[in-house]
């Protein structure tokens, strides 16, 4: 189980427009995602909204100032990104990754 203060973001690619991708310095598991969602959320002051889980997606809808976005995990990939909820919120997408950063 992974640690908090041992998570870092080496790495956003903006996907496009609505998404941004996230790399870490650690490998991770679905069962680390408390941790690494913590880790983001102290980092962005973001709200949490809703959880909507599946077989193989986690995702975290959150409020950061004015915008939602969606914090997907994916098991099979081991992928993590942000993604705009509506297309009202991609003008917090470059704050966002600014907060990340």
């Amino acid at each position: 189980m992974l640690k908090e203060n041992n998570i870092e973001i080496i790495k956003l690619d903006e996907i496009n427009n609505t998404t941004l991708q996230l790399s870490f310095n650690v490998e991770w598991t679905m069962d680390d995602k408390a941790s690494i969602i913590d880790h983001i959320l102290r980092l962005t002051s973001a709200k949490k909204l809703e959880v909507l889980e599946g077989a193989d997606l986690y995702s975290l809808r959150v409020r950061i100032a004015d915008n939602e976005f969606f914090l997907n995990f994916e098991e099979y990939s081991h992928a993590c990104w942000f993604e705009c909820v509506s297309e009202q919120d991609i003008c917090g997408l470059p704050a966002l990754k600014q907060l990340l950063l």
